[in-house]
């Protein structure tokens, strides 16, 4: 680990946990930020940052700097309450209560939310009030721009306010092989119809997920990115921040079930390793946890680096033909590309991934985001 990225971790601990910075020596900021921003957390970093009062601590350039993203966050929190208020009011007069995924329902395990970054809303509907829901915020918003589509094959139904995206879902991970997707259903079944939250959030109220189905779903969008555009510390910070709120409330068994049936609990001890060992996240707070996942784990730290949040970068699989044949042999090639680079960290996925290919004509398990 290099001396930037020790840094780095030294920050995002003090962000995450609302503990003094540990570092001692010279820091060198512009390259600290450049890793921050890689990994989608420069907000966080820089908010740690601003409080900083040794020698060591920004300097009066780099301040306003940090300041100034911090408050082009601040904004965009603001306008995204706005459109999260209207849309679930929306939905309500429509007699659809949302279940609130990811952003804001992660925001407020934070020590300051206002530090966590997000740039669109996920609102979960379900099946069976999904067209319903579709025509409430088409009703209830008129101002936004539609588009997408609410048929019974589309993960969600998307629309447009400036820069912001409201994303309503019918599902809340599209699945493409059919017996995971029976597994996924009955997992989603439990966590966003059967046992959800009800939170207050600055006096509004809020349908959130089960403890169970946040920490399980928050890491399985993660593992989802590490699968498909690469995964940053965002998403792993917030796995851990989700663990780190949920201490001594959470059902292991009801995880130990999840992840076994979704084939990751080898990727989630990895992702673990990493978050004790990186994100300063106590070991106790960790469900599972094995330092026999190390090597394992050592190897993922290394792809994570290397790839970021959404950064993967692989030249083979940017470039896609756009004659047909040619371009359904270069997703044939594509697939065999990310089973060889998966198999060097996680072998078991690797062919449990390209077997499910196999079966479904070389395409992909999981949809896009």
């Amino acid at each position: 680990m290099s001396t930037t990225e020790k840094q780095y971790f030294a920050l995002m601990r003090a962000a995450l946990w609302g503990t003094p910075v540990a570092i001692d020596e010279e820091i060198d900021w512009k390259a600290v930020l450049r890793l921050a921003q890689y990994h989608a957390t420069n907000v966080l970093v820089c908010g740690t940052a601003s409080l900083m009062t040794g020698s060591n601590k920004p300097s009066q350039e780099m301040l306003g700097m940090m300041k100034t993203q911090m408050r082009s966050n601040l904004v965009s929190q603001l306008q995204l309450k706005q459109i999260l208020q209207m849309s679930v009011k929306a939905l309500r007069d429509s007699d659809v209560e949302p279940v609130v995924l990811k952003g804001f329902s992660l925001a407020l395990l934070y020590p300051n939310p206002n530090l966590r970054q997000f740039g669109d809303i996920d609102l979960y509907v379900g099946i069976d009030n999904f067209r319903r829901a579709c025509e409430g915020v088409r009703k209830g918003l008129p101002s936004a721009y539609n588009w997408g589509n609410e048929g019974d094959d589309y993960k969600h139904y998307n629309l447009e306010f400036g820069n912001y995206a409201l994303e309503v879902h019918r599902v809340s991970a599209e699945i493409t092989d059919r017996k995971e997707r029976e597994v996924y259903a009955a997992i989603e079944r439990e966590g966003l119809h059967e046992h959800t939250q009800k939170i207050d959030y600055e006096g509004f109220p809020l349908t959130i997920p089960s403890k169970e189905f946040m920490v399980f779903f928050t890491f399985f969008h993660a593992w989802h990115h590490f699968l498909s555009t690469g995964v940053g510390w965002k998403q792993i910070a917030d796995v851990a921040i989700t663990l780190h709120a949920y201490r001594d409330q959470l059902d292991h068994d009801t995880l130990r079930r999840y992840f076994k049936d979704m084939h990751i609990m080898k990727p989630w001890q990895a992702f673990g390793y990493l978050m004790v060992q990186c994100l300063g996240l106590p070991e106790n707070e960790m469900p599972f946890y094995t330092a026999a996942s190390a090597s394992t784990a050592m190897r993922l730290y290394r792809r994570i680096m290397e790839e970021g949040n959404f950064n993967r970068d692989r030249g083979f699989l940017r470039r896609k033909p756009k004659r047909r044949l040619w371009h359904k042999l270069h997703a044939f090639l594509g697939i065999f590309v990310e089973f060889f680079h998966l198999a060097k960290v996680f072998p078991g996925a690797a062919f449990h991934e390209l077997r499910a290919s196999l079966k479904r004509g070389f395409s992909k398990n999981f949809g896009h985001e």
